[in-house]
């Protein structure tokens, strides 16, 4: 079983998907996603969700990193080992680069 790393790779706000900002019923924007462009995390061996990783996120990329964990992949489609993925927030999605390390 191999690691994956998780890199940030683009982030879209209520604007650039819907086209203009997204106001709660309270009143209150729904602002871009906290992750930095580039912010890296490492699914160790126990294939658990990183530490401070949102757990809306984890739910979308988890198949992939097991994917990944266990050797799969799609090598004709993204290459040998990687695959990209998105956080299924339809209002503010993350795009991520997940990555087979191996030792």
């Amino acid at each position: 079983m191999s690691k994956v790393k998780i890199t940030v790779i683009k982030k879209y706000g209520p604007k650039d998907i819907l086209g203009h900002e997204f106001i709660r019923p309270n009143g209150k924007p729904i602002p871009i996603c906290s992750f930095g462009i580039g912010e890296e995390f490492i699914v160790d061996e126990s294939g658990n969700m990183p530490e401070n990783f949102c757990h809306h996120a984890w739910f979308g990329l988890y198949k992939n990193v097991q994917v990944l964990k266990y050797g799969g992949g799609f090598p004709e489609w993204t290459g040998e080992g990687t695959i990209y993925n998105a956080c299924p927030d339809g209002i503010r999605p993350v795009i991520f680069k997940l990555e087979r390390l191996e030792d």
